[in-house]
């Protein structure tokens, strides 16, 4: 659709002839340099679309001067354009004008012939499409339109020559021009994408002020309210959210709707109210309302298969998995029929893996990549969190089968759906890129066989884009790939971290803000520094940790992340601990309580940690019998929502618990259980801390005598372990036990056989006054 030409595209007109033709410019313009910026402001000017109305005359008038060097020269090229400008005195010199500006465009043919070319533009630059735009709008208007035209020029020239004499142009005279209606909606994609990656880095009035500028300026505009659900959910605001939306598929039914994925000649504005109960279950879903969720999304399945909208069922499914995936077993309580329920643990998880690879499937089938790739990093953390254990017999048996595979496994399935990821991410956008005719009908998709060698063709041309049939589709969908690939170096950093290795779990989270930072979200951006944040902690100490919780305020100034507040406590809490401050400790502990969503309706990670920290507090404050029960709890807790590594960690805590109680015989099950599944699932990080506990262990029972050659050389292959991971705290704990258990000379061969392979020379000291102290 062609945009109404204004007066604003006849004012770029005339700079673009005289900047086209030599003879105009000739004795205004005589440096290279004021000629290059002269073209690049036209280019700009040409391309912006980023407000809502069309500059003023004043206002491009004082753009040119600013983006030239010389002030002279702009002076001059701004009464050449207020002189041509005036001479435009009937409607007919409109017509000689635009008939004037078609003859400076020329074919590629003749722009090789130098000699018979005098300026001009090629019909295929940006500068010869966009005058060939203008001349075919003013050519396509009516009679009464050009006269419109004419009479709004002559307001546009007045009004400029009020402002320029410093008086108020008269209330009547000043009209505003807005953009029309592709380009208002594009803008507004534009200002609903940038809610999610810039609303941690703006304040909440500059991110909404477009909403309330186009509100007052074109009430008749409804995707306004869109914008203002998006903003309000990012937020945090509730009933902002749903009453926006509300407004926006009330007031715009009947005016847009996005084809669905069935039969052709179907009713386009059959997609509408699929496309309010998805959003309107996302919102639900965010804000953990999961039962107003499910009821929404069970609507829209139901309307979508009544009218056969695979693409509104695909989303669905994937809205579904969400839910399920972050919410508790206990929370779900209606699926797919009024009073069914998934209380099971195990049949949640059942589900959850049955529903996810149905997404992928279906993603496939449809040729989704958003979907895809969703599905795809969504199957990869189920692995890597709900990992199948070793069996009994495995177990009684000490098989090696279940150590080749369980949590090794699940760490390169992650690295190769990241893998996966990056391809479908390049190939998204190249698709995007260009407008590609669809493939032969014989062909078989690319994607089912191999995603990593899906041909661009197969991406987005086996039905219409979720977003419409238009090439905005595919670079929306692409857009939603490129978020989903930021995200995947976030999963990667957790596999890494999970598998013992800070420096890799370091550089993945590193590379998401580095390769990611202007399409990623703000909640990503800010889990990706709470990563950072928790590997400096280990490496470096608490004020590393610090620094970098600062850099992540001075980046994200605005931020409410629940992510990014739950490191921060953290890393109070973890300093006032290691001070034998109990007191803020438990006051750290408390607020991290406070934080966590007590529905388990959004994410139970934080509860976890909120309730890891309340236990160490208990067991730093010498409360074993409530520190014992309250980790008891939660390990339940764990078991029976499948989180294996949380589960594996109580372990180890409740061996430290009774330790520190004085009953180490009650201690040790619980230490060589948490040994034994950190060895089998491959779980290298707590691997080290449940060999040092079972030592501590088996000392106070009298098992290890000092001197004992063998556990020396043990100790020794456990601090390379731990030095290799580049912890150095608990490197020096290991040390310190070392040290205060060992002869003389096996100290000593293994101080320096440990300082030959790592470089880690260990202060003896301060490690013999840490081993006090503990």
């Amino acid at each position: 659709m062609l945009d109404v030409i204004k007066p604003h595209h006849v004012s770029l007109c005339v700079l673009l002839r005289a900047f086209l033709d030599s003879e105009v410019l000739q004795g205004l313009v005589t440096s290279d340099e004021n000629y290059q910026k002269l073209g690049d402001f036209l280019l700009q000017e040409i391309r912006a679309k980023s407000s809502i109305k069309y500059p003023s005359l004043s206002e491009l008038l004082t753009k040119l001067q600013d983006a030239l060097p010389s002030k002279d020269v702009g002076d001059q090229i701004s009464s050449l354009l207020m002189e041509q400008l005036g001479g435009v005195q009937y409607p007919d010199d409109l017509v000689t004008f635009f008939s004037d500006m078609s003859q400076l465009m020329h074919s590629h043919a003749q722009a090789l012939d130098e000699d018979a070319l005098k300026g001009g533009a090629d019909i295929s630059s940006a500068m010869g499409f966009y005058i060939r735009h203008c001349c075919v709008s003013f050519h396509m208007l009516a009679f009464e339109a050009a006269c419109g035209l004419f009479d709004d020029l002559q307001a546009y020239k007045e009004v400029c020559m009020y402002e320029q004499q410093g008086f108020q142009p008269p209330p009547g005279l000043h009209k505003t021009a807005l953009r029309n209606q592709a380009a208002l909606d594009a803008l507004l994609n534009q200002q609903m994408a940038q809610q999610e990656t810039q609303s941690g880095k703006k304040p909440a009035a500059e991110l909404i002020a477009p909403a309330d500028e186009l509100t007052d300026l074109a009430p008749h505009v409804t995707k306004v309210d869109l914008l203002r659900h998006s903003h309000a959910v990012c937020q945090d605001d509730f009933l902002a959210a749903v009453d926006s939306l509300y407004k926006y598929f009330d007031y715009s039914t009947g005016q847009t709707a996005r084809p669905t994925g069935g039969a052709a000649g179907a009713e386009p504005s059959k997609g509408h109210l699929q496309d309010a109960l998805l959003t309107l279950g996302s919102a639900h879903a965010h804000f953990g309302h999961v039962q107003e969720a499910l009821l929404a999304l069970n609507e829209a399945v139901r309307i979508a298969q009544q009218h056969n909208d695979n693409v509104a069922l695909a989303h669905a499914l994937s809205a579904l998995c969400h839910i399920l995936a972050t919410a508790s077993p206990a929370a779900v309580t209606q699926l797919t029929e009024p009073g069914a329920a998934l209380t099971d643990p195990t049949a949640h998880l059942s589900q959850l893996l049955k529903i996810l690879k149905r997404c992928e499937k279906r993603a496939q089938d449809l040729h989704l990549p958003h979907l895809f790739v969703f599905a795809r990093l969504a199957l990869a953390q189920f692995a890597l969190e709900h990992q199948t254990g070793p069996s009994n017999q495995q177990l009684a048996k000490g098989s090696q089968v279940a150590a080749s595979q369980g949590r090794s496994s699940a760490v390169l399935g992650v690295s190769q759906a990241v893998q996966d990821t990056a391809r479908l991410h390049q190939a998204a956008k190249l698709a995007a890129a260009v407008a590609l005719p669809p493939p032969p009908a014989a062909s078989a998709p690319g994607m089912v066989g191999n995603v990593g060698r899906a041909t661009v063709t197969d991406l987005f041309t086996a039905t219409p884009p979720v977003f419409g049939t238009t090439f905005a589709g595919s670079a929306s969908s692409a857009d939603a790939v490129e978020k989903l690939a930021g995200s995947s170096h976030l999963l990667q950093a957790g596999a890494w971290k999970l598998a013992g290795n800070l420096s890799l779990s370091q550089a993945s989270s590193l590379t998401h803000l580095a390769c990611f930072a202007d399409s990623a979200t703000a909640e990503d951006q800010a889990l990706a520094y709470a990563q950072l944040a928790q590997v400096a902690m280990s490496k470096k100490g608490y004020k590393a940790a610090a620094e970098v919780l600062a850099l992540a305020d001075k980046h994200l100034p605005y931020s409410n992340s629940p992510a990014l507040q739950a490191a921060r406590l953290g890393l109070v809490h973890s300093r006032a601990l290691h001070r034998r401050d109990v007191r803020h400790a438990a006051l750290f502990a408390s607020q991290l309580v406070g934080l966590a969503d007590p529905t388990d309706s959004v994410s139970k990670t934080i509860r976890i940690d909120a309730q890891q920290a309340h236990v160490r507090t208990l067991l730093v404050a010498g409360r074993y019998d409530e520190a014992a029960e309250a980790a008891r709890e939660l390990f339940e807790s764990c078991t029976e929502a499948g989180l294996q590594v949380q589960a594996v960690e109580l372990l180890l805590l409740l061996g430290q618990i009774h330790e520190a109680a004085g009953a180490p015989l009650t201690a040790l099950p619980y230490v060589l259980s948490c040994l034994l599944h950190s060895t089998v699932l491959h779980m290298d990080l707590l691997v080290c801390p449940c060999d040092l506990q079972s030592l501590l262990v088996s000392q106070c029972l009298g098992l290890v005598q000092h001197g004992d050659t063998y556990v020396l050389t043990w100790k020794a292959d456990m601090l390379l372990l731990v030095s290799a991971v580049y912890n150095k705290h608990f490197a020096q704990l290991v040390m310190s036990a070392l040290f205060c258990s060992a002869d003389t000379q096996c100290t000593r061969a293994c101080r320096q056989q440990v300082h030959a392979k790592t470089g880690f020379t260990i202060c003896w000291a301060w490690c013999y006054r840490l081993h006090r102290l503990a």
